[in-house]
């Protein structure tokens, strides 16, 4: 019997937890906005009570002690919210998740009420400890996924700026399915476009935090110098990720990278499957560094969904903005040193 209820307790816990965070194919689908650059609230908090509701039912269910007496408020919440989402989205094929949203919550109430009424004897309390500490980290990152993609999505840009056509963009454009970040340099873009074309593992790296980024197997190892060897682009190079002969080469059975689709000098770099890195003039001292990416499209799979949100957009937006404003200080700091 003890087996058995272990066994419900596991498949009801991850399945909380997994329709949590397919939860995220409303905002990857871009239900949520109203405008270019601007957002519904409503439906904001709607799927950010989804997501993080199901996440912390599902770990209250597998034994997270701070969320175990919660699991029903938790799971009921986040069911209104996923229904409320679909409603307003209407979108047939997503019909599973509706059921799921329906009988997870169900299962809950039996369970909290049938199954988890016997104490257990914890023989290694400090196991039950790390255990809540795992439980509790995971869901405080995918909250802070949730709860900060209307601003990791925007960072540093303007509703305006999202009207503007730019070189990259997909067409028909969808800015619902796009993020769009900017900075603004007080250098003129011919100061700062040798130091975005020297982006690459084999080159300067990305500005970024590299020690991150050596922890995952990149091998990437910033310079902070203009080379003359490395100022150069051309359409069909590729940006490289990675060493040459590293596990994620082995893995993707080719050199991870980005292929360059588009360059004009002191303008424009498009990278394949990232998005377009440009330069605007704003007058001849200043110049609005700016990234726009498709990260989505109105079919995305909901297991598509779940992965690219929870594990992606957050490092993504963390790497990206480092390297944006990283590349604004070596900017400023040579006009400054030239005088």
């Amino acid at each position: 019997m003890r087996i058995v209820r272990g066994a419900l307790q596991l498949g009801l816990g991850l399945g909380l937890i997994l329709h949590g965070l397919g939860t995220a194919v409303y905002p990857l689908r871009g239900i949520d906005a109203a405008a270019p650059g601007e957002w519904v609230l409503a439906l904001t908090i709607l799927y950010i009570v989804s997501i993080g509701g199901f996440v912390a039912a599902g770990l209250g269910v597998l034994g997270t002690r701070p969320l175990a007496p919660f699991v029903i408020p938790l799971s009921v919440n986040a069911a209104l919210a996923a229904l409320a989402s679909h409603v307003w989205l209407r979108d047939g094929d997503l019909w599973l998740g509706v059921v799921f949203s329906i009988a997870l919550p169900a299962l809950t109430i039996w369970w909290a009420r049938y199954c988890q009424r016997e104490p257990r004897v914890t023989r290694h309390p400090r196991w039950r400890a790390v255990g809540d500490a795992i439980g509790l980290g995971f869901l405080a990152w995918i909250g802070a996924a949730t709860v900060l993609w209307p601003y990791t999505r925007t960072w540093g840009t303007t509703p305006d700026e999202w009207a503007i056509t730019l070189p990259g963009d997909h067409a028909p454009r969808t800015p619902a399915l796009e993020i769009f970040h900017g900075v603004t340099i007080n250098a003129p873009p011919t100061a700062v476009w040798p130091w975005l074309v020297q982006l690459g593992q084999d080159r300067a790296g990305f500005y970024s935090y590299d020690r991150l980024e050596r922890l995952f197997g990149a091998d990437v190892r910033n310079v902070n110098e203009l080379r003359p060897e490395w100022q150069s682009r051309s359409v069909g190079d590729r940006i490289y990720a990675a060493a040459e002969g590293s596990y994620w080469e082995r893995i993707l059975h080719e050199r991870p990278g980005w292929n360059v689709t588009s360059v004009e000098p002191n303008q424009v770099l498009v990278l394949q499957n990232w998005g377009a890195f440009v330069l605007l003039p704003e007058s001849t001292h200043r110049t609005r560094f700016v990234i726009r990416s498709t990260i989505s499209n109105r079919a995305i799979p909901v297991w598509a969904a779940a992965v690219n949100f929870s594990a992606f957009e957050l490092p993504h937006f963390i790497m990206q903005r480092r390297m944006m404003l990283r590349i604004k200080e070596l900017a400023e700091r040579g006009v400054e040193a030239r005088g």
